[in-house]
This record gives C-alpha cells, structure tokens and sequence, in this order.
C-alpha cells in the first residue's frame, strides 16, 4: 500500500532556475506500521541560506515536543468517494506561527515565503483505519529541479 499526506501539488512554488524546492515533512511512529510520511511546508530558497534556515529550524523545532495526531475516515457527501483526515491540526497551525520568522528570512532574499499546509489531506490507494499516530521528527529535504527527487537535508528530533 503506497499512502502519504500530501500538499495540493498546485500550491507548491515552481523551482526557478537558480533556487531549490524544499520540503518539511513529519513521519508519524504507530507501532509497527508504515510510516506514513506528511508534508506540512514548501518554500524555495537559495542553497547559500540552507545553513541559516537549517539553524533556525533547529532552534525551533527542538524545542517543541512530540505530538500525537489522530487520523479518521469518512465519506465525502459530495463525491461518496472514501477520506481521510487529520481530526485535530493545532500542532501543524502552531508549527507554521513558530515558524514565521523563518518564512520571513527567506521573503527577505525575494523567495516566496513558505506554503504551510495545516490540514494535509492523504493520498492512499486504499482504505484505512482510524489512528492515532505520534510525529518526534521533522526532515527537511530538498532538490533541485522539478524531475528530482527530494533528498534529505536534515532531520530535526521532538522533545519527548
């Protein structure tokens, strides 16, 4: 089974020739099951600021604790077609305000600033079952042109 939390890939910031696409992701921990990976920002920027935003994320992020999501199916009235959703999204609402200030630093160099999604919606082949998942990392990952795959930059750990 292939599944992932996804932004709308019409949100994310085409890659301009001289800048890289970033992208922060949570992995979910539930038991023994897959990892199910959620992208919660997209942004651009410069390798030469990598280094200041890898910092100041760090700052930030290591200093929140880890978090539990929970996660539902339902039925879409409009399309009958099957859901799921994240029932609360405080902790990615929250993470986007702390995060501002980074989001700042990168508008200040004339990059978009980043595309927080504080309610992800999955991409699953097939159904699932309500959870709770618990997020202690986030991993920051990267690349360079459109047609790449992303590589991770960094991985930042939750208090437990």
């Amino acid at each position: 089974m292939q599944a992932g939390y996804v932004l709308n890939s019409a949100q994310q910031t085409p890659i301009s020739s001289e800048r890289e696409q970033y992208l922060l992701m949570a992995y979910p921990r539930f038991a023994d099951a897959a990892v199910l990976p959620i992208e919660i920002a997209v942004f651009e920027a410069t390798e030469q600021m990598e280094e200041t935003i890898i910092r100041w994320m760090h700052r930030i992020i290591s200093n929140k604790e880890q978090f539990s999501i929970q996660i539902e199916q339902q039925i879409d009235d409009a399309t009958g077609r099957l859901q799921v959703r994240i029932v609360d999204t405080t902790p990615f609402q929250q993470l986007a305000k702390q995060l501002n200030v980074v989001s700042q630093y990168i508008s200040s160099y004339q990059c978009k600033e980043i595309y927080f999604s504080v309610r992800p919606y999955l991409r699953i082949n097939q159904p699932c079952f309500a959870a709770l998942f618990t997020i202690t990392e986030l991993v920051l990952m990267r690349k360079r042109y459109a047609q790449d795959d992303y590589r991770q930059v960094n991985v930042f750990g939750l208090k437990p």
